[in-house]
């Protein structure tokens, strides 16, 4: 009797087609019906730069590292893998997947232009870019590869270093990530996060299994070093590296509350489970309460860290001294 292949179901399609709300709409309800599942957003395997380690190759990295990540996912036992991101234009994502332990199903999702540059300007993209997103969107319907399906017309639903919650870390590390690319440094880029989505979990060493998975295929495709976002840093996650600096961004309870409410109002980029965008004040009120017990907790800890408090900062002013830490 042969291996049962474990079926892989991935969205893909040019920007604002939809792809990212469809599969996280899938995984939650998998999720909430009980079932042994995981999601993978593609997007967060392929941050490394500048090119070579972006740019064109950047398509071959992201499905080496998906491999990797679906390879513990299925040995941990996962039964469905959801997965949404962009894919090659020219020649999609099947030849990745033949003749390995995955039943793939992809389905490229499509949309009318004009719903389709609503979508993209209404997410805060530039219109300069609108030329760039048309030609992909072109690309997918001149290979038509997968299987079609039209979102026009269909609603979305918002769904989607350490510190609490709205503390500020991602927007400061990304930050800090495209200053270093700017430099010419060939650094990668990982939400620990978006390595987690897993039912049943949470799962430490999940998490800490894909990081370093994919800082494997990183440092294969020339990066030197990685920077990491994470709301702890877990002794599981610590073992991933010979050696670690780990920042940690601080708040007091006002700066926390005012991030949280900024937060709930769209100012950060949207990813798969953030649990703040256009959430009503309660849910509000409730995670900023949440975000000010875990500031609290946080310092206590006796671990080796830099810390760097971060009250009444903007944005730029925590990146840069984020990056002055990076950067020594």
């Amino acid at each position: 009797m042969g291996i049962t292949k474990t079926p892989v179901l991935w969205t893909a399609g040019a920007p604002g087609a939809g792809k990212s709300t469809t599969a996280w709409g899938l995984y939650t309800r998998i999720v909430e019906a009980g079932g042994n599942v995981a999601y993978v957003d593609i997007d967060q395997l392929g941050l490394i730069g500048p090119p070579p380690g972006g740019g064109e190759a950047a398509h071959a990295i992201k499905a080496a590292n998906l491999l990797r990540v679906l390879g513990i996912l299925r040995s941990r036992g996962t039964r469905q893998l959801v997965v949404s991101g962009i894919v090659d234009p020219e020649n999609g994502v099947e030849p990745h997947f033949g003749g390995g332990d995955f039943d793939l199903t992809l389905i490229r999702l499509t949309c009318d232009r004009d719903e389709l540059r609503s979508r993209f300007l209404g997410r805060g993209s530039p219109a300069a870019a609108l030329p760039g997103l048309y030609a992909v969107a072109d690309a997918y319907d001149r290979t038509g590869f997968g299987e079609a399906m039209d979102t026009t017309g269909q609603r979305h639903e918002e769904t989607v270093v350490t510190g609490p919650t709205a503390v500020g870390k991602s927007t400061a590390a990304f930050s800090a990530l495209r200053d270093l690319w700017a430099r010419e440094m060939p650094v990668a880029y990982v939400d620990l996060a978006q390595l987690g989505f897993a039912n049943p979990g949470p799962d430490p060493a999940l998490e800490a299994a894909n990081l370093a998975a994919v800082w494997r295929g990183y440092r294969e495709a020339g990066a030197k070093r990685l920077i990491v976002v994470a709301r702890e840093f877990l002794p599981e996650h610590r073992r991933v590296f010979e050696e670690v600096t780990v920042v940690h961004l601080d708040a007091d309870a006002p700066t926390l509350t005012e991030r949280v409410g900024r937060r709930a109002e769209g100012e950060s980029a949207l990813l798969a489970g953030d649990e703040l965008r256009g959430v009503p004040p309660v849910v509000r009120d409730r995670v900023a309460a949440r975000a000010v017990t875990e500031a609290a907790r946080m310092r206590q800890a006796r671990t080796d860290r830099v810390v760097l408090d971060t009250t009444g900062q903007e944005p730029a002013e925590t990146a840069a001294a984020l990056l002055a830490v990076v950067a020594q």
